[in-house]
């Protein structure tokens, strides 16, 4: 398994959506061990928590 941290991305407008990157127009593949290699199966888009809603659940 390998960390690091990301300093600079580029990505094709062609595979933006908004102004955001799409992974469905990048479809982006993995490298797993050997011969396996994995890709996105399906994408889930849930809509997050405002940081001022969870503050107040304390």
């Amino acid at each position: 398994m390998v960390f690091g941290r990301v300093l600079h991305m580029a990505v094709h407008e062609e595979f933006m959506a908004g102004r955001r990157p799409s992974s469905a127009r990048l479809r982006p593949l993995t490298k797993l061990g050997g011969d396996e290699w994995g890709t996105l199966g399906e994408v889930l888009h849930l809509s997050r928590i405002p940081y001022e809603e969870l503050r107040g659940r304390d």
